[in-house]
């Protein structure tokens, strides 16, 4: 997942896991997203992300989003934070926090990283 310099570029991955939070053995890297999220690309995604949760013992799934260089986060990463958020809650999907890797640290995102500006 990571090189030795860190991460070489903006990825979201993707996990399910059943009803009993064990994970499913199936992990989806999407590469290169763009700095700032689109709502009808989010919202395309979500409709296949679903797919898994439909056709097997999924019943939820975790997102990280990485990318490279190193902490603080970043606008676009709580702009990523908070649509990936809505569009599941929009779409139905339980969803677990949402997490930031960057290199050397993984984060979750909190309530107040959701809301801070900038």
């Amino acid at each position: 997942m990571m090189g030795p310099g860190g991460f070489a570029y903006r990825s979201l991955w993707t996990i399910w896991f059943d009803d009993e939070g064990a994970s499913l053995p199936l992990v989806v890297p999407i590469d290169d997203v763009p700095e700032h999220p689109d709502d009808q690309l989010v919202d395309n995604l979500m409709l296949g992300l679903r797919q898994p949760i439909d056709a097997s013992d999924a019943t939820s799934l975790a997102m990280l989003l990485s990318r490279p260089g190193g902490a603080p986060m970043r606008p676009g990463d709580r702009a990523w934070a908070r649509v990936l958020i809505a569009a599941a809650q929009r779409h139905q999907l339980t969803m677990w926090p949402v997490h930031l890797a960057t290199h050397g640290q993984v984060q979750a995102f909190r309530p107040d990283d959701l809301v801070a500006s900038g």
